[in-house]
């Protein structure tokens, strides 16, 4: 008997895979790649902040130099000297003297001057009249010699007792000198004497002394 022929096994059928879309083939394409992370870059060190330091103290200034001095004390000397005022060029010189010790040249130099003052002090006239002798007491008031003014003052106001001007004078030097309360007797007889001097007495700067003491304020208000 002639075999038959077995039939073919039936083919399985083939899976036919998806081809992407056009749109998610771009999609896929244009995804952005991850930038790369840069590697940290090591952050610089802060200066170190410079510590604030105070400036340093001024050095202290040198101390005066004495032949400094004692050569100013000299020239001012010679000045009155040259002036023809002996009584004040003899007091500065002997200051000169007696304050520096050291200073032998310049010593000798005073003594010439001291002694020339005193030849010129014995020579000079003396003030005679009332005139003279009052304006001497001045003069000696405003080189500040207030004992040698007061001397000449008590004289004058013992010969002249009613003189107004010389008890005016005398109440300017007492106040000088500290003397307050001899001050104010000898303003209230200037005053006594002559009323005006109570005006000329408020506006004197040389009675400045006297502008604390309530018997010179009784006094310029008018009551003794």
């Amino acid at each position: 008997m002639a075999k038959r022929a077995r039939p073919a096994a039936p083919r399985k059928p083939v899976k036919k895979t998806a081809k992407p879309s056009r749109a998610a083939s771009h999609a896929k394409a244009a995804k952005p790649k991850a930038p790369k992370a840069k590697p940290a870059r090591a952050k610089a060190a802060a200066p170190a902040v410079a510590a604030r330091t105070r400036p340093p103290l001024p050095p202290p200034p040198p101390p005066p130099d004495p032949s400094r001095k004692a050569v100013e004390l000299f020239e001012r000397g010679f000045r009155a000297l040259q002036q023809r005022d002996y009584a004040k060029a003899a007091e500065i010189l002997a200051s000169l003297v007696t304050s520096y010790p050291d200073e032998k040249e310049l010593h000798e130099r005073a003594r010439v001057f001291l002694a020339i003052c005193e030849r010129q002090a014995a020579a000079a006239p003396q003030p005679q009249t009332l005139e003279e002798r009052v304006c001497a007491a001045t003069l000696a008031i405003n080189r500040g010699e207030t004992g040698q003014a007061l001397r000449m003052l008590a004289d004058l106001a013992r010969e002249h007792p009613d003189h107004d001007h010389v008890h005016y004078l005398l109440a300017i030097a007492h106040g000088a000198a500290g003397h307050t309360g001899d001050a104010v007797a000898h303003l209230r007889r200037a005053i006594e004497l002559r009323p005006s001097n109570r005006v000329l007495a408020g506006q004197d700067a040389d009675l400045e002394a006297l502008r604390d003491d309530p018997g010179f304020h009784a006094l310029l208000n008018g009551s003794r």
